[in-house]
């Protein structure tokens, strides 16, 4: 008898020990820290900043303070990161330096011109001209190039105003590629640089948004384009393709339940921007948390009510289940943390390497 409760003691001690060990493909890795120089073009007009002058033509909502968004966007992105990444703004310049040019014309904006521009009646030269943006001009003029190629920065955040010509997000240096706008070619750096081109006039949501269109073109350029039409039901997705699933697209898949959707898509959706759809659908999202051990078991049933119904909470949670735990997922030998491509590609690339 004496034997007998010594064994069961044994076992006992044993497994919890055993459930002591942190489960090594599961553990968050250390944050990574990214430097940003953030670019502010919000001039001084009457009086007061152009974010509290200006109104959009036919509309009456107010522009947003792009020094309160800089804030706000930094903290969002650690959050939905789940702390992986840990972002530190190397500085702000409030700039008086334009690189917009209306496309027609050719013209190249100063800050005066500009302003001339919005005070126009329905924004009429903006609307019939289109502009567009020197990014070559603008990084060489800040010394961004230089500064990425040192390591004292790895990207770029500019607030703008409507029409200031950027595209959300935008990639130079040696092997760029296509970050929901084309390379900017002939870019002195080196390593990778992207600058983000945030307008001030939208709210934070739409900000993420614009992150989220970056975030997916640098998952294609890892796993390749989504090609949901073109694979029969009997062919294998990869992760990044499941993780995008939504009903649409994912119902000959399987047709129990869907994933993430992506930045457009709810899990539910039937149409672009469709975050307030009330369907109710059964997803895998859960299951994410264990990645790379992802199973297409056990769905729970959702509706947009698991968001918010709104723009901002989709971005958050689309952004928050995003695989971000350490190691190389052994099937498809990409990394566990999907955030580490889009900071800093190249370093993401390296890792992948190492045994």
């Amino acid at each position: 008898m004496e034997n007998k409760i010594f064994f069961t003691l044994c076992l006992f001690f044993l497994f919890n020990i055993i459930s002591c060990i942190p489960d090594k493909s599961t553990k968050q890795t250390a944050a990574k820290v990214v430097k940003v120089a953030v670019v502010i073009q919000d001039p001084v007009v009457d009086g007061k900043r152009m974010h509290e002058t200006f109104k959009t033509p036919g509309y009456s909502f107010a522009w947003h303070d792009p020094w309160k968004l800089t804030q706000e966007y930094e903290q969002a992105l650690e959050e939905v990161s789940h702390g992986t990444i840990d972002y530190q703004i190397t500085e702000i310049i409030d700039t008086h330096e334009y690189f917009t040019f209306l496309r027609k014309s050719g013209e190249m904006l100063s800050e005066q011109r500009v302003v001339e521009l919005l005070q126009e009646p329905g924004w009429e030269t903006l609307k019939t001209e289109g502009a567009g943006f020197d990014y070559k001009a603008f990084v060489e003029h800040f010394g961004f190039d230089k500064m990425r190629d040192e390591g004292k920065i790895h990207e770029v955040w500019v607030w703008t105003f409507p029409y200031g010509g950027m595209w959300e997000s935008n990639m130079m240096g040696e092997g760029a590629f296509w970050l929901n706008s084309e390379p900017t070619p002939n870019v002195n750096c080196t390593d990778l640089l992207c600058v983000m081109g945030l307008n001030y006039e939208r709210d934070l949501a739409c900000a993420l948004e614009s992150y989220g269109h970056r975030f997916e073109s640098v998952m294609m350029q890892v796993y390749g384009w989504w090609d949901y039409e073109n694979k029969s039901s009997k062919q294998e997705l990869t992760n990044w393709e499941k993780y995008a699933g939504y009903q649409k697209n994912y119902t000959k898949f399987n047709p129990e339940a869907v994933h993430i959707g992506n930045i457009h898509f709810p899990p539910n959706g039937e149409k672009d921007y469709d975050w307030k759809n009330p369907a109710r659908v059964k997803t895998f999202a859960d299951n994410w948390q264990h990645y790379p051990d992802i199973k297409e078991e056990n769905p729970r049933e959702i509706d947009c009510s698991e968001w918010g119904c709104n723009h901002l909470g989709y971005m958050k949670w689309w952004f928050s289940h995003i695989p971000h735990v350490e190691g190389i997922n052994p099937g498809d030998k990409k990394l566990n943390n999907w955030w580490l491509y889009v900071v800093d590609y190249n370093a993401a690339r390296q890792l992948e390497k190492q045994p």
